[in-house]
């Protein structure tokens, strides 16, 4: 199984050539930058800005669209006709509300009996979703009242999990960057011992050197011709 990284990798848009750059950057570890870092992050993110000049038409470099490519003559000839004709929409017909008297012939007598009825039906059909919403609709609202409530417990479950899972890869990537953190000062530590201890070592060889030679001297031996035998 592969380790985790514990650095933040760049962006894979922009130039080729920072595909490969790996931030150097632990941000739960590094706290202890100076306001020379924060000027030279500024510049990187003014820099990065220049690149993408701010334009208000993004797409002038586009070729203007051609909206009617897709449209058949056929189209074409409805479309050219409903822009020349131009049609006054028909008034409503409300003479199927009117309710007129009796006009004393038997035909027209039959023609406002069959709409004084279809008025009271459908009058009637009105009273009757009435007293159907009056008796199921508060059950009905309640059910999808707590259809409605449920679905809210399920999301606001979904997203606590989805934070609990956030907050779980922060502590994980704080864990490893702070463990990551111990080794390298660790390894920082003994590093300074050992380009300490090679200093120290460097210092007594230059000083056993300068003894040799002055011993050299004292016993009239050349030094450089003592080093090659």
């Amino acid at each position: 199984m592969s380790a985790q990284p514990l650095a933040l990798g760049a962006p894979t848009r922009g130039r080729d050539d920072d595909r490969d750059v790996l931030v150097d950057a632990l941000p739960y570890l590094d706290v202890n930058y100076s306001e020379t870092d924060r000027q030279f992050a500024l510049g990187l993110i003014e820099q990065e800005c220049k690149s993408f000049p701010a334009t208000k038409n993004y797409l002038k470099h586009l070729p203007i669209p051609d909206y009617d490519a897709y449209l058949t003559p056929a189209l074409l000839e409805d479309r050219k006709l409903r822009t020349q004709k131009v049609e006054i929409p028909k008034p409503i017909d409300l003479t199927r509300c009117d309710l007129p008297c009796p006009a004393g012939t038997s035909r027209s007598n039959d023609k406002l009996f069959r709409n004084a009825f279809t008025q009271n039906e459908h009058l009637r059909l009105r009273q009757i979703n009435l007293e159907l919403m009056e008796e199921y609709g508060p059950e009905a609202s309640r059910r999808w009242s707590e259809e409605l409530q449920a679905y809210l417990r399920e999301l606001e479950n979904d997203l606590r999990q989805t934070q609990e899972s956030v907050m779980e890869v922060h502590a994980s990537r704080k864990h490893a960057q702070m463990s990551a953190g111990k080794t390298l000062k660790e390894l920082e530590n003994a590093w300074v011992q050992m380009v300490t201890k090679n200093y120290r070592m460097e210092m007594t060889n230059q000083q056993l050197e300068a003894e040799l030679k002055k011993k050299a001297k004292e016993m009239g031996v050349d030094y450089a011709q003592l080093g090659k035998s």
